[in-house]
């Protein structure tokens, strides 16, 4: 569980302001959405030479994030009494919103390939999808697909990672499986277990760019992936100060075909960005470490957009850091943009107390399956609220802010009652226990922005 703000049990305390309908849109802002569990997460993959051990580690633990986002603990649910456990059981077995419904696609930081005109899986933002021995395997997974360990395995490994086939460890003991049936790779990424996951020497060869830009392959491949792309997938002005617009891959008309059915309407889309490097995307200068160029071209889709990062740890009030041959400017950006779309920074080492160590990459992972849990119970609001004033409604019917049951609000260890709490390292407002909205319910959230003019009485109302 996250640590809580103090703003929380602001919003957990103060009466809000009472007023009729109409008087309220006019001093305060609103929002409306309906509830959806639908994810559309996009993993992008540093496959930069330097990179093996993290693709590996990153495939084999991918368990770790299937297991968090198919759980259904959601936020804190309450348990004292009998009617909390048949409610409790009536919200488990109906299922609709303590479950994700997710889809799964990668591609990679490789935006400037060896060759433009024939370009590789995972270049400008093409998806992934099986290589050799694995060429049926999917570029979009889905929930519903019982294979989605494994076809991931194949992806990322078959056709994303860039490995020294000098280093690959031998396994003589590894056992090919001939009746067809998944190959296990017993903890360890031996040549012989890719020679039977890919095809013998097929998983060879597929080093991209030692020039990362993950925040662009993100937004291509999400271009590529759109049915009606936004003006970022088409233009860019130059970073270097001229204003003569210059073309994308996209050239005309909707996405390609590497990633047809991906971005859905109504879903919330993730990009999980995985790199030991910073961020050199094209659209801003050398140098630059606001991010804002990529945050705006990731809110132009139509569908709400959060960045994640698992990258070098680097704290820039701190003397240390893990940077490696990365640059503070690079990892900035991405903690810029992370930061402003609300999603997650995770240290990819632990940080120079621990003589900058891996971190645990199945932890690692369940970090951003958690972020993705989120969505059970969270909404981002569009602007900054003054909390005092935040009135919630679900499906027409009022709902109390929550009351703080034990812990602090300052630890981790809050435990909220029915309700709702703003949170404000997020700008969101946060549902706990029965009050969490079913799926495609109708969630109204009304406040007064601070500073700025509300918005406008909606039409209709």
């Amino acid at each position: 569980m996250r640590a809580f703000s103090p703003w929380l049990l602001l919003a957990a305390a103060t009466g809000l302001v009472g007023c009729n309908s109409y008087a309220m849109f006019r001093v305060t802002g609103f929002q409306q959405a309906n509830f959806s569990n639908k994810a559309d997460i996009l993993f992008v993959l540093d496959n930069s030479s330097s990179t093996q051990d993290n693709a590996t580690n990153f495939a084999l633990n991918f368990n770790s994030f299937i297991d968090e986002l198919t759980s259904s603990t959601g936020a804190t649910t309450a348990h004292n009494t009998l009617g909390d456990a048949v409610a409790n059981y009536i919200r488990e077995t109906s299922g609709d919103s303590l479950f994700i419904d997710y889809q799964i696609g990668l591609t990679t930081t490789t935006v400037q390939p060896n060759d433009p005109n024939n370009l590789a899986p995972g270049d400008e933002g093409t998806f992934v999808s099986g290589q050799g021995a694995a060429a049926d395997t999917p570029a979009v997974i889905t929930r519903d697909d019982p294979n989605a360990k494994i076809e991931f395995q194949r992806n990322t490994l078959c056709g994303a990672t860039c490995f020294d086939s000098t280093s690959v460890p031998s396994d003589n003991t590894f056992v090919c499986p001939t009746d067809g049936s998944d190959p296990d790779p017993l903890g360890i990424v031996s040549s012989e277990y890719l020679d039977c996951l890919c095809g013998k020497d097929n998983w060879k060869g597929h080093c991209g760019s030692g020039n990362e830009m993950g925040l662009e392959g993100g937004l291509l491949a999400m271009c590529r992936a759109s049915d009606s792309p936004p003006d970022a997938c088409y233009n860019y002005a130059d970073p270097q100060g001229s204003s003569t617009p210059k073309p994308t891959v996209l050239t005309g008309g909707a996405g390609d075909a590497s990633g047809t059915g991906f971005l859905r309407a109504d879903a919330n889309t993730i990009v999980v960005i995985i790199t030991d490097e910073g961020d050199s995307s094209y659209r801003q200068a050398t140098g630059d470490f606001d991010g804002g160029v990529y945050t705006d071209a990731y809110e132009s889709f139509a569908n709400p957009t959060r960045v994640a990062v698992i990258g070098p740890w680097y704290d820039d009030q701190s003397s240390g850091d893990c940077l490696g041959g990365a640059q503070p400017w690079a990892i900035e950006r991405y903690q810029n943009v992370v930061a402003a779309t609300f999603g997650e920074y995770v240290d990819l080492t632990q940080g120079p107390d621990a003589a900058c160590a891996p971190s645990d990459f199945g932890t690692s992972l369940q970090q951003i399956g958690s972020l993705l849990q989120n969505l059970q119970t969270m909404f981002p609001l569009q602007q900054v609220p003054d909390v005092s004033t935040i009135d919630v409604y679900v499906d027409g019917q009022s709902v109390p802010a929550s009351i703080l049951q034990s812990g602090s609000v300052l630890t981790n260890d809050a435990v909220w009652g029915d309700g709702w709490t703003y949170e404000a390292a997020y700008n969101a407002v946060e549902f706990w226990g029965t009050a969490i909205p079913q799926y495609n319910a109708a969630v109204r959230i009304y406040y007064r922005p601070i500073g700025g003019f509300p918005r406008e009485l909606p039409s209709g109302f």
